[in-house]
């Protein structure tokens, strides 16, 4: 008996976003100290704003012999 098989990659690509910043946060981000950002960070929740998943696919091999 014969078959195909093929490999299929799928990468999927998503930006995510968080509420609007307060402007304390703004300021703290705009410093551009580490440390004053990573409080923002801690701060904020990231949601996913949208995603795009991509495919790609070799050309089908044939399997003959395996059961």
């Amino acid at each position: 008996m014969a078959k195909l098989r093929k490999m299929v990659t799928y990468t999927d690509y998503r930006w995510e976003e968080t509420e609007e910043l307060t402007p304390e946060q703004v300021e703290k981000w705009k410093s551009g100290n580490e440390d004053l950002q990573e409080e923002v960070l801690d701060e904020v929740e990231f949601e996913l704003a949208r995603d795009k998943c991509l495919e790609d696919s070799e050309w089908p091999e044939l399997i003959e012999g395996e059961e």
